[in-house]
């Protein structure tokens, strides 16, 4: 259990951690958009994000280190879904597995709204350990955008109500 910990939606104080942390180029790399993000861009994407009814970015912030983002985006309310992902610091050295965590606290928080069902990710070819990784926490395939070359992962709530429940187990 990790503690001194928060996860929190995004402020503007953040901005400056979360773009050092989205420019990282292991970060770019595994991203749709690879290109470095000048700071007047990511406060532009702020304002125009803050302005959506649907706005969930969580920073995780542990022992006062800004460790990472996950984000719920895309909202489809015919669907039920939102499109979910994170990224992490990069350069911390720890045994700590930062990105389950994240992925846990941003499962937890999307799948806790009424109009969330079901989230999605997409994983880029080349990045299938990743996809596994997902697939481990009960994503299912959905398909496969050969034009794009990436995986579309989905995840109910329903099934992720299931994982919960053997996390807790083990973890008691």
């Amino acid at each position: 259990m990790i503690k001194n910990y928060t996860f929190n939606l995004i402020k503007k104080k953040d901005l400056k951690n979360v773009l050092k942390i989205r420019n990282q180029k292991n970060v770019r790399k595994a991203s749709f958009k690879k290109k470095k993000i000048s700071i007047k861009e990511h406060n532009y994407w702020f304002k125009k994000k803050e302005k959506i009814s649907f706005f969930h970015h969580y920073v995780l912030i542990h022992n006062k280190k800004f460790i990472g983002v996950g984000y719920g985006e895309n909202f489809k309310k015919d669907k039920k879904s939102c499109l979910w992902g994170f990224y992490i610091n990069s350069k911390l050295k720890t045994d700590i597995k930062y990105g389950s965590i994240i992925k846990f606290l941003l499962f937890e928080k999307l799948f806790s709204l009424n109009q969330i069902s079901y989230i999605k990710c997409q994983v880029l070819q080349n990045y299938e350990w990743i996809m596994d990784w997902h697939i481990r926490w009960g994503h299912k395939l959905e398909s496969y955008n050969k034009k794009k070359k990436y995986y579309n992962l989905v995840l109910s709530k329903k099934r992720w109500k299931e994982i919960r429940k053997k996390i807790y187990k083990t973890n008691i």
